[in-house]
């Protein structure tokens, strides 16, 4: 059994290989390493640009986590209610990595329960906007940033909310 950590949530895990994508964040397997080659980041200095820009981030990925919350309350089958606890808690993972980046702490609404459809297949289709929108907005905010650790982390967000696209299709 090896011990990996993820570069972008940070998280540990157990198993004979990297798995397909971070169970707690839902990063890619190039983001991991051995546990001991881990190296926590360290405090990064954010442009005022930055900052603004991860301010709008956690705002979107709290809004996000909080509507799964909602939906999966509602959703009409089992797998419906897995695919949005999952999601929120990506989401919320996600809120976590930003609020690292940014020095403050996770917000309490973060565990909210969100406003969403009753009707599951509307929870579906917002679904597919919030994430084409949240991989809109990083890739704009990828180019805006000139931190190495925050253009890491947004890759990763990149990639991951598209993968998220995928599950409400």
């Amino acid at each position: 059994m090896n011990v990996y950590r993820c570069r972008i949530c940070g998280d540990p895990y157990l198993g004979e290989i990297v798995p397909s994508r971070c169970p707690f964040c839902g990063a890619h397997p190039r983001y991991f390493v051995p546990a001991y080659d881990y190296r926590t980041p360290g405090e990064v200095s954010l442009s005022k640009k930055t900052r603004e820009n991860l301010e709008k981030a956690l705002e979107l990925e709290i809004g996000n986590s909080c509507f799964y919350r909602g939906a999966a309350k509602v959703a009409d089958s089992e797998e419906g209610r897995a695919l949005f606890v999952a999601l929120s808690k990506a989401e919320a993972e996600h809120a976590g990595v930003v609020c690292k980046l940014l020095g403050t702490a996770k917000p309490e609404e973060l565990y909210e329960t969100g406003d969403c459809s009753p009707v599951h297949q509307e929870n579906l289709d917002e679904s597919h906007r919030r994430e084409t929108r949240a991989v809109h907005l990083y890739r704009q905010f990828l180019e805006d940033a000139e931190e190495d650790r925050v253009r890491e982390v947004l890759e990763a967000l990149i990639e991951i909310e598209s993968d998220h696209m995928g599950l409400s299709e």
